[in-house]
């Protein structure tokens, strides 16, 4: 069934407001909840105190602003919970397609819970471990450098690169290379940057920390490569205290992947799936130890009596 909702509203309203109204869903049905305090009502919808702290949860908000972030939230929820009550009345909540991503908003919702809760429970990083990071990664700590660029953005298409790359690594400097692009006619774009060995991806910092000056590298990039041309660098260098904050900071948000990594790994191998119709040759693919299944939809429990009988 439709009704010209998605035509109406861009899809990525729709979805903002979809997912808004899960909450206010939620919060409408526990409307004058024991000890919240209610704040608004919107006919017999009342607005509580604990929804208003829901909605500043997720907001860096200062002491001195929380009033204002408050009234503001308010009236967002007031304006929300109008545009809920009109869609209740044309009956938009008993849309198949409105239940149906109400259902994976709320999916979505448990599943980053529990997820949530698993990364919580990573241990936090112990000073050997922070003092192991600092040792093995000298070019980020200890060898710390300020990296000057001059930087050349390559338009080429996937075919060319490959050409391009390997003509480009016989050539010796910065002008042979400029005079190649030009003679080829290949689109280039040109800046300087400076860069701190830690706005620069790990394994391409390993790389550029044994260039000296005038010397480069190539990066493959969507839609073309880049070259890095280094002009020159400033030792910088970190204690490890000084780069303690840093070091815990990364060691905390892998722990937490990990530990859903790990979680996930365990969940699919106590699972038992099972893949059907065109798509059955996933199970071919599926994570190892789970136990994964190829089949045919199973009948129905009537179906299955009828043939018992």
């Amino acid at each position: 069934m439709t009704n010209g909702l998605d035509d109406a509203i861009p899809r990525r309203t729709l979805a903002a407001l979809l997912v808004a109204c899960v909450a206010t869903l939620a919060a409408c049905g526990n409307s004058g909840s024991a000890g919240s305090q209610v704040v608004a009502a919107v006919g017999s919808d009342e607005i509580t105190e604990t929804q208003v702290n829901h909605a500043l949860e997720h907001q860096a908000v200062r002491p001195d602003q929380v009033d204002g972030a408050s009234r503001k939230a308010v009236s967002g929820l007031v304006e929300q919970t109008i545009v809920l009550q009109k869609a209740r009345d044309l009956k938009l909540d008993r849309d198949e397609r409105v239940v149906q991503n109400i259902e994976a908003a709320k999916r979505e919702l448990i599943v980053g819970a529990y997820l949530n809760r698993i990364a919580d429970g990573a241990a936090k990083p112990t000073d050997k471990e922070i003092q192991g990071y600092y040792d093995d990664n000298p070019e980020l700590f200890s060898k710390r450098r300020v990296y000057s660029f001059q930087e050349l953005a390559i338009e080429t298409s996937p075919a060319q690169s490959k050409e391009v790359e390997a003509q480009l690594t016989q050539l010796k400097s910065a002008a042979e290379i400029a005079a190649y692009l030009k003679d080829k006619q290949i689109p280039t774009r040109g800046k300087q940057s400076t860069l701190t060995a830690e706005n620069i991806p790990l394994a391409l910092l390993k790389r550029v920390s044994v260039l000296a000056p005038g010397q480069g590298l190539i990066v493959s990039n969507d839609g073309g490569l880049r070259i890095l041309l280094l002009n020159g660098f400033q030792d910088a260098p970190m204690t490890v205290d000084q780069s303690r904050s840093m070091i815990t900071a990364f060691l905390v948000a892998q722990g937490r992947r990990q530990a859903i990594q790990k979680e996930l790994a365990s969940l699919h191998a106590s699972a038992r799936i099972a893949y059907f119709g065109k798509y059955a040759d996933m199970a071919a693919s599926a994570p190892a130890g789970a136990a994964s299944t190829t089949g045919v939809p199973v009948a129905s429990a009537g179906a299955a009596s009828a043939q018992q009988r």
